[in-house]
């Protein structure tokens, strides 16, 4: 249930990102082309969020399954194989969050000393979403590589 409540509030602050994002560019249309004079801190804005949205929703995608998997392939293989192929998917999905939280981490770390041009805001605000994102993929794989592992179907989607 905790789990559950968590990735709703997760998809939620997903949905409020893609909302402010939406307006933030429609705000740095409007004033550019309309009013004739930009916003300086729109484009910095957009840069943000999108890149705060690809992480987490990178990781909603593996919490649903939704990732990219060779369905026509896998589904020909023999039982065994198939369950070997799906636990070989989940732990590779594993290592890829795994390289986002090390690597993120380094870069967190370089981040602190930047900042972005207009706004003054720390670089490492911007690069936290790597590791955030590679956390929570591997957080929302462990429930498939346990389900693989246990003989239910890893396929399913939790939404």
């Amino acid at each position: 249930m905790l789990r559950r409540a968590a990735s709703h509030c997760i998809e939620g602050l997903l949905l409020v990102m893609m909302v402010v994002l939406c307006v933030d560019v429609f705000l740095g249309v409007f004033s550019r082309y309309v009013l004739r004079s930009t916003f300086t801190w729109y484009d910095e804005i957009a840069r943000l969020l999108f890149v705060w949205m690809v992480f987490l929703g990178a990781a909603v995608g593996v919490r649903q399954t939704g990732h990219f998997r060779l369905h026509l392939v896998i589904d020909r293989f023999p039982p065994a194989l198939r369950r070997a192929a799906e636990i070989l998917s989940v732990l590779a999905i594993m290592l890829f969050g795994a390289v986002l939280v090390q690597q993120g981490w380094k870069l967190v770390e370089l981040g602190q000393f930047q900042q972005t041009p207009v706004m003054g805001l720390s670089k490492r605000y911007v690069y936290a979403s790597m590791p955030a994102g590679g956390v929570l993929i591997i957080l929302y794989s462990l429930p498939q590589l346990w389900r693989t592992l246990s003989g239910r179907s890893p396929a399913a989607p939790h939404r």
